[in-house]
């Protein structure tokens, strides 16, 4: 018996030794029979569409685009878009690849893509445009737009807190067991149980010095609905962010699409937007678990590959305030946040549905100082209140992302350390689950947005590797561009 076995096993070693190293030489995003057995692969070339040369300098962004295109030809990329914007133009806009696996459906100009976390990001904008306006202010309590929300160790928390992820709602007690999609629909008891919430690092019963003492865990996908419900008593007309966005945003800039909510159309889900690819399992599992050295050798693995953030094994650790900050009753995982009745009400640190055009036109405006290019437009929001979002960062460690970064009150990264090849480089912005990102460079008049429906791993909490060698090189061309 044993040395029939034995036989088996050696007749199969073969196989598995070539499907191993078929496995791990391709990309991710493949079929599953192309990845592992080189069969049923997809045949059709690359699409491509949008602008790939800036007419000024045809060549100088070519590198970027050379990367971008390289991500593709390896399967570390499906589909997605990536816009980079300078003095308020483009200079790269382009679509690429396919929604699907087998390649048989065009990613293009009309497809929309959830960005996840990168939508905070549009939140700190909208926000800031109420500032704007005087109808919010960041040194105000959250009660006094809100008096229900001035209980259970939370009387003090300002609006600033809570951009800054300072707030201690980072995650929600399901006290009576009812979370769940349906209950966002019910505004009277959602908005009951958001202010019932105990605030996670004060009682409220401290002394008052100790409850100034900051403490900073990601607000994953609270920070939005916490927002939503601050910003429906203070607009006039009792909008949402997800109308804000469409009403003041979309009117103003015709060519922007930002969508929290339920798309224009009921066939716009099926139509428009591409569905999320998660990464495959199994090479995660590798990812986790082979030594670095392995996964990164020249033939076995893939040179250069960054390793995984230290956020990756608290994911699987249901006590901690990881997993409760990012996972939900009703959504363990990320393909719980991209369901339709995820999105039937906006939640928008998680359910902007756009595309990098979009993100990086806003960017561009950004890295103005808030103001548009164009005359006939309006401005995005007012230097004074550019300033005021901006100039304040508080530096904090994260107990969810374990990392620490410096966070302005408008509720963006703000910092000169953002990647090592980009040290002294100030950037401003956020990232997103599977790899968006979207940020503006103030000092380089740039806005850059990468968006892609291939999930990629947790290498860096606020983009991806993909993202951030696009950025780096988008610099390095901009300073080029500048004789830097």
């Amino acid at each position: 018996m044993a040395a029939g076995l034995l036989s088996v096993f050696v007749w199969l070693l073969p196989l598995l030794l070539s499907t191993v190293f078929f496995y791990s030489r391709r990309g991710p995003f493949l079929d599953p029979l192309c990845s592992y057995l080189s069969w049923n692969c997809a045949n059709q070339p690359l699409v491509i569409s949008g602008l790939t040369t800036t007419p000024t300098d045809p060549v100088l962004y070519g590198p970027v685009l050379q990367q971008y295109l390289h991500k593709f030809a390896v399967n570390e990329d499906l589909g997605g878009s990536l816009a980079v914007f300078v003095d308020g133009e483009p200079v790269i806009d382009v679509f690429a690849g396919f929604k699907d696996l087998r390649h048989t459906i065009i990613y293009d100009n009309r497809t929309l893509n959830q960005v996840y976390s990168s939508g905070k990001v549009l939140e700190g904008i909208l926000i800031a445009r109420l500032v704007d306006k005087g109808l919010l202010d960041y040194e105000e309590k959250i009660s006094t737009y809100w008096p229900e929300f001035a209980q259970n160790g939370k009387e003090n928390v300002r609006l600033k807190d809570l951009m800054m992820h300072q707030a201690g709602v980072q995650y929600l007690d399901d006290d009576k067991g009812d979370l769940s999609w349906a209950l966002l629909r019910d505004r009277t008891r959602w908005s009951a149980h958001l202010a019932r919430q105990k605030h996670h690092f004060f009682s409220g019963s401290e002394p008052s010095d100790k409850q100034q003492l900051p403490q900073r865990a990601y607000h994953a996908v609270t920070r939005g609905w916490y927002l939503d419900e601050i910003v429906r008593r203070v607009d006039p007309q009792g909008r949402d962010l997800d109308q804000l966005a469409r009403d003041e945003l979309m009117a103003a800039y015709p060519d922007v699409e930002l969508y929290y909510g339920a798309l224009p159309n009921a066939a716009d889900w099926d139509d428009r937007l591409t569905p999320m690819h998660d990464y495959p399992v199994l090479r995660l599992l590798g990812r986790l678990f082979i030594p670095h050295a392995l996964q990164t050798h020249a033939y076995l693995g893939t040179p250069g590959l960054a390793p995984l953030h230290k956020i990756s094994s608290r994911l699987f650790q249901t006590k901690s305030q990881t997993f409760k900050s990012l996972a939900l009753p009703m959504a363990r995982r990320a393909r719980d946040f991209r369901t339709k009745d995820a999105h039937h009400v906006p939640s928008t640190s998680f359910s902007l549905k756009t595309n990098a055009h979009s993100l990086a036109r806003l960017m561009s405006m950004m890295a103005n100082q808030g103001a548009s290019y164009n005359s006939s437009e309006p401005n995005l929001i007012s230097q004074a209140t550019y300033e005021r979002a901006t100039h304040h960062t508080v530096e904090l460690e994260d107990h969810v992302t374990l990392d620490k970064h410096p966070i302005s009150h408008g509720g963006w990264i703000r910092t000169r350390n953002f990647f090592p090849d980009l040290e002294g480089v100030l950037v401003q912005g956020w990232g997103g689950a599977g790899g968006s990102l979207t940020v503006w460079l103030e000092e380089l008049k740039m806005g850059f947005c990468y968006v892609t429906n291939a999930m990629g791993v947790v290498d860096f909490t606020l983009g991806d590797g993909r993202a951030k060698k696009l950025l780096v090189l988008a610099v390095q061309a901009r300073k080029q561009q500048l004789g830097l």
